[in-house]
């Protein structure tokens, strides 16, 4: 059985997490994005079938975050320092993963992308367009027309409560931020009285059991948060816009793992120098 290491739990984990996210990722990138991707490629493609795909990759969404759930209870240190985060993707993350604001960013970026095509329109009686398949793709496919120009004229519903989420966003995320600051802060000081009687490990452990269901009770919100985000997102948009919403976002995912693009982030990264080290 598989020791899991934490800060505020001190519980055994008979797997660690990083172990579920490998085969999580590996089903998103090699199963449930090409079906989807070919399920919206196909001119023939029947709703019924696209709706599939497209639940199927949220059901996939939300049983992530079902999962971390169930691990913060059980050693929420492993989910706050993610170990099987890279380097290109840790800048992103609050409270342990990626941040709320990502899932209303991309959506955003669909509507201002959508804005640009207006300016850009070609001849209306195409029946398909010509799409990139990814920013970082030079390959490209025809989409049907019908789904290529699913972001055209977004409706007010939409707008509204894209406009409610990011206002609740406003008010939940310092919200979080505010209450993890505290209990970080709790956990010190509980440490820093204790300390200088010579009860460090009493002192420690103490700290530990006093701040760790103040902690999983904060990353279990801010999880939720994002589930809920998703949630509002999917149900505001149609079955066209949710799949090539979902599909930006299982690509932005995929991105971030791409040899290439880490090969070029290890070869940006600038060694201090001695001076420099001196300075500091």
């Amino acid at each position: 059985m598989l020791k899991a290491v934490g800060l505020f739990g001190r519980k055994k984990t008979t797997r660690q997490f990083k172990d579920f996210y490998a085969e999580w990722f590996n089903t998103l990138k090699n199963t449930l994005l090409p079906s989807l991707r070919s399920s919206m490629s196909e001119s023939d493609s029947s709703l019924t079938r696209l709706s599939t795909q497209m639940e199927a990759l949220h059901l996939h969404f939300q049983s992530y975050y079902d999962a971390l759930d169930l691990a913060a209870q059980n050693d929420v240190a492993q989910l706050l320092c993610p170990t099987w985060r890279n380097p290109l993707e840790k800048p992103f993350l609050f409270l342990g993963d990626f941040h709320p604001y990502l899932f209303t960013n991309l959506l955003r970026s669909f509507l201002t992308q959508n804005d640009t095509d207006s300016d850009n329109e070609n001849d209306g009686d195409s029946m398909v367009v010509h799409c990139a398949r990814d920013r970082g793709d030079r390959d490209s496919f025809d989409r049907p027309w019908h789904i290529a120009t699913a972001w055209r004229s977004p409706s007010y519903n939409l707008m509204e409560r894209v406009e409610q989420v990011e206002r609740g966003l406003r008010l939940m995320v310092p919200a979080l931020a505010g209450r993890a600051r505290d209990a970080q802060v709790g956990f010190l000081e509980h440490v820093a009285r204790n300390w200088a009687f010579g009860t460090h490990k009493p002192a420690v452990e103490d700290a530990m059991a006093e701040q760790n269901e103040e902690m999983v009770g904060v990353f279990v919100d801010a999880n939720r948060l994002r589930k809920s985000v998703l949630v509002e997102i999917m149900g505001a948009t149609n079955v066209y816009q949710g799949a090539l919403f979902l599909e930006g976002l299982a690509q932005f995912l995929v991105g971030f793992r791409d040899p290439e693009l880490l090969a070029q982030f290890e070869l940006c990264k600038t060694p201090l120098s001695k001076q420099s080290r001196l300075g500091i």
